[in-house]
């Protein structure tokens, strides 16, 4: 049965892979989009940054993200907030669509859109909590239309654990303070207690809900340290660099000097820099076929093409 679902979903992987019409490239710095199947500009390099983490092509300039569909080439264009966050039970990003908040996930289809542009949003894994003009809203899972609890007035909250001296043990709070108190919500945001203080300083709230409500203090842990993998193998010969992909085995060359970069987990994809004029390039390689996911007219220019 486990071999029937990797092999169902290696299919189906393929599959959309072998539907897609378009895909992203960078030429000196810029980031474009191809037409895969005839290798014509369909977008120019115009935009200044890229984002991989989005299932659509992402293009960034400023604070403008354009999703184009891989399939349709179809275009959104939404103003971040450079908000991340997780609720119910994903990975949103917040963004500003016509004046409304709109927080979208890595695949981008099922967005979650309000009437209000909200300032401030915090996720916990469930629930969300918003803020505008000065007031905390807190949508609860699975309601994300209607707020189970509204206008509390505050600055900042806390969300963890928090030691509950009534049951002897460890509970989930949120913590709403900084204005003219401090309200303690349970985890299903029943209100437990309010304290009048206006302090908008953590140590001093937990100071002035210390009768009931201690920190809970955690061990800090070092980052784990892990080594960049190495997909290419560069080699310099006359005039030209040439990389051998570990994995493919395919070589392939570019006039002129210059270093690679990689993105990690991405094997079908190559960053590279020129030495002499510090331009970026990037694009995938289709390795099987031995295509470069570049308009033609750059690859000429650029003297790009596979080797024996």
């Amino acid at each position: 049965m486990k071999k029937i679902s990797i092999l169902l979903l290696s299919f189906y992987s393929l599959s959309a892979m072998a539907q897609e019409k378009y895909e992203a490239f960078q030429y000196q710095d810029k980031f474009g989009v191809v037409e895969i199947n005839t290798l014509n500009e369909f977008i120019d390099p115009s935009y200044s940054e890229r984002n991989s983490y989005f299932d659509p092509i992402t293009l960034i300039n400023g604070i403008e993200y354009t999703f184009i569909n891989r399939v349709s080439g179809n275009a959104e264009t939404y103003i971040t907030t450079n908000q991340e966050l997780r609720f119910k039970g994903n990975y949103y990003k917040h963004f500003y669509k016509d004046d409304k908040s709109v927080f979208i996930p890595r695949d981008t289809k099922i967005k979650i859109s309000f009437n209000k542009k909200y300032r401030e949003a915090i996720g916990n894994g469930s629930d969300l909590i918003l803020k505008h003009d000065g007031l905390f809203e807190v949508f609860a899972k699975p309601n994300f239309k209607t707020p189970k609890v509204k206008d509390i007035k505050a600055k900042k909250v806390y969300q963890d654990f928090v030691f509950r001296k009534r049951t002897q043990k460890a509970e989930y709070l949120t913590i709403f303070y900084g204005n003219d108190a401090i309200y303690v919500y349970d985890k299903n945001y029943k209100l437990l207690k309010e304290y009048p203080s206006d302090t908008d300083y953590e140590s001093r709230m937990f100071e002035a809900i210390s009768g009931e409500f201690t920190k809970v203090e955690k061990e800090e842990y070092p980052p784990a340290m892990a080594l960049m993998p190495e997909y290419f193998i560069v080699d310099n010969k006359d005039g030209y660099t040439i990389f051998t992909s570990n994995e493919f085995q395919k070589p392939f060359q570019i006039k002129g000097n210059y270093r690679n970069h990689i993105i990690y987990g991405k094997t079908d994809w190559i960053i590279i820099t020129n030495k002499e004029t510090d331009k970026r390039y990037s694009f995938r390689i289709d390795f099987e076929k031995k295509r470069f996911l570049l308009p033609k007219k750059y690859q000429e220019i650029l003297e790009l093409k596979f080797v024996e």
